[in-house]
């Protein structure tokens, strides 16, 4: 079983790393899969963690509230306050309601147009009748009522009012299950709610539009004092296009965008500074500047410590909570209510190809660098979807989150660099195997690493050279095709390559019908003239049975020749910049090219130098021939002979070329 299991991880492993590398060899291919992983772990990612990213959506858009216009002014609406001056000056909160009678008649009194109460009169009291008369004073009054959205505290206080002319609660209502209002004994003709929706750090930035109870519809306190102030009849109505909300509710020419489920978000776009706020103790004590209070919407609430009215918001982590309906109520009146358009689940694909289409844009524009240009500009777009995130927010009204949209940006960006890199270095890596073919391993390795020059790189050894070359090669390539020349020389060099490998030198140039290998050139090699030895009698015994034979009489039959020398050698490139060649100059070089020219003259295969001779001629391994002048040397020099071993096969080859030759003669 466990090398059943084995077997199947092992084949597993080839196939995916068959899959990788297929992927690798096709650009495209791979920035595809790049994508489509993003795009799975942005999916999954989303799925996983939901509300934690919508909560970035909203913490970020509290910060876009702060780039609003600080100098922005309400003065439509205006905050009585019963702050800790109206305390100190006229007794701690709650009041009498008496006291708050004769407040809401000052008010009266400066020519307000409407009055909205951020409390609830929750009971009896002895002082309802006077409150009532000032409630039902020319200027409309709308007193607030709390509801319980938990099924856990069904709690039923006092009398709910304000009920909307609707046969049944619409589908965008929130349900509550309890509620506490105003006494029965002061008969509000206004009222709405001042349910809050709390998010899950404590802040307030939506409100409940519509709440439903026992099958009836009741109005949030802002709404309701809309309808008080203008008369108007509420209509709801479905958004009609990908830009409108899921509802909007009409008031008579003043439209509301609600969401789904009937909520309001509240705009925080008018900075806390910009409204009127007049403590109530100025009020009840004339000082109140009236030309402020005329005509105006005057909202009633209680920001004293003592008065726990006091709510998270992004503007604050202890605001009253009069300033969430003033902020509510501003926007209203300037129809800039935020709202999710129902075209909004599509903004993070929308988004998120634009960030794909531009990273795939820098990886073609700048093909180099990936791992530092796609971080940068994975940022920069992270930065520029929030800010047009932020101004969509603050001139269009529109809320649009933007963290899944960057989450996918970032996915995309990490696979796409992680793609390339894995893709530039497989396309090195194959680079420098190609370049490996083409130049001496570590010739290659050196030049992979150096940066392009175009003077003399090249370095000094003491070094043994070997030259082969297959002689008559060119009478045999008259009359051949092609092809068949092509293979005898593809096998010569093969050949050739393996065995100086194997004996520690390393093939320096391949040339026409010839190679050039070095023993301590570019590579390391202790007694190299030994190993240069060997690897010539090892080089002639495997090549001479390869090499075809000729059924012509007049071409000379292939043969190989090589020749030996040890000497001081100059190895390295040469050439302009923009065409180097790799090259081995030196004596030794000479000298060995010339010994191999004389091999078919002395009827000998190996023909070595002197100076290599010196070296092994403790082994008694080689025989002098005669002191000769190599052709393009100045001087004679001594010529030594390496003899070998005839492999039987090509003993009986040699004896029939020779056979022919005296029949032919």
């Amino acid at each position: 079983m466990t090398v059943h299991f084995r077997q199947l991880f092992r084949r597993f492993g080839i196939k995916v790393a068959v899959l990788t590398n297929g992927l690798l060899l096709r650009p495209a291919l791979l920035r595809l899969c790049a994508l489509l992983a993003a795009t799975a772990l942005t999916l999954v990612a989303s799925g996983l963690w939901g509300p934690q990213l919508s909560q970035l959506d909203e913490l970020s858009a509290s910060l876009s509230w702060r780039m609003a216009d600080p100098e922005a002014t309400e003065r439509r609406v205006v905050v009585v306050d019963i702050d800790e001056k109206s305390i100190q000056a006229i007794g701690t909160w709650p009041w009498p309601r008496a006291r708050q009678a004769e407040l809401l008649e000052k008010l009266d009194q400066a020519g307000v147009g409407l009055k909205i109460l951020d409390i609830v009169f929750e009971g009896p009291n002895q002082d309802d009748a006077r409150l009532s008369r000032a409630l039902a004073s020319p200027a409309p009054a709308v007193l607030a009522q709390l509801f319980s959205l938990s099924p856990e505290l069904p709690v039923h206080s006092g009398r709910l009012a304000g009920a909307l002319p609707f046969a049944a609660c619409p589908s965008a209502t929130e349900l509550a299950y309890g509620y506490m209002a105003a006494d029965a004994g002061l008969a509000p003709a206004f009222a709405g709610h001042i349910t809050p929706w709390v998010d899950p750090d404590g802040a307030i930035r939506q409100v409940p539009a519509l709440i439903c109870h026992d099958g009836k519809t009741y109005a949030s306190l802002v709404i309701a004092g809309v309808m008080a102030a203008s008369g108007a009849e509420p209509r709801l109505r479905p958004g009609a296009s990908l830009l409108d909300p899921p509802w909007w509710l009409d008031l008579d020419g003043l439209r509301l965008p609600l969401d789904r489920a009937g909520y309001l978000r509240v705009s925080y776009q008018m900075p806390r500074a910009g409204f009127v706020s007049i403590s109530a103790a100025d009020v009840l004590q004339g000082r109140a500047p009236t030309d402020l209070l005329q005509g105006a919407w005057v909202l009633v609430g209680a920001t004293a410590f003592g008065a726990r009215d006091a709510v998270p918001t992004p503007q604050g982590r202890a605001v009253s909570g009069v300033e969430v309906h003033a902020q509510l109520l501003s926007a209203m009146l300037d129809e800039r209510t935020p709202y999710a358009p129902q075209g909004a689940p599509l903004w993070p694909w929308l988004a998120g190809g634009l960030s794909a289409l531009l990273l795939l844009v820098v990886l073609r524009l700048a093909p180099r660098g990936p791992a530092i240009v796609l971080p940068a500009v994975a940022a920069a777009n992270v930065l520029a979807l929030f800010a047009l995130s932020t101004f969509l927010l603050l001139d269009q009204h529109l809320w649009l989150g933007w963290v899944n949209a960057g989450l996918f940006t970032g996915f995309a960006a990490t696979f796409l660099g992680a793609g390339e890199f894995a893709r530039v270095r497989r396309e090195r890596e194959r680079l420098y195997r190609h370049l490996a073919s083409y130049l001496p391993e570590p010739v290659a390795r050196e030049v992979a690493i150096q940066e392009p020059c175009a003077q003399v790189r090249a370095t000094r050894r003491e070094a043994t050279v070997l030259y082969a070359d297959l002689r008559n090669f060119s009478a045999y390539c008259a009359g051949r095709p092609p092809e068949e020349t092509a293979m005898v020389l593809h096998l010569f060099f093969t050949t050739a390559s393996r065995i100086v490998e194997e004996y520690g030198g390393v093939v320096e140039q391949m040339v026409g019908d010839s190679v050039l290998a070095v023993w301590n050139g570019s590579a390391p090699c202790a007694d190299h003239g030994a190993h240069a030895l060997d690897a010539a009698a090892a080089l002639w015994q495997a090549c001479a049975p390869q090499l075809p034979r000729i059924a012509s009489r007049q071409v000379p039959p292939l043969d190989l020749g090589i020749g030996v020398e040890t000497g001081s050698v100059l190895i390295g490139s040469f050439g302009p910049l923009a065409r180097r060649t790799h090259a081995v100059l030196g004596e030794a070089v000479t000298v060995a090219t010339r010994l191999q020219a004389l091999t078919g003259e002395l009827a000998q295969p190996i023909l070595i130098g002197a100076a290599v001779a010196a070296v092994c001629a403790e082994r008694g391994r080689t025989h002098c021939i005669g002191n000769f002048l190599l052709t393009g040397l100045t001087a004679p020099r001594m010529v030594y002979a390496l003899p070998v071993k005839y492999a039987p096969g090509h003993l009986r080859l040699v004896f029939e070329m020779e056979a022919e030759q005296r029949a032919a003669g």
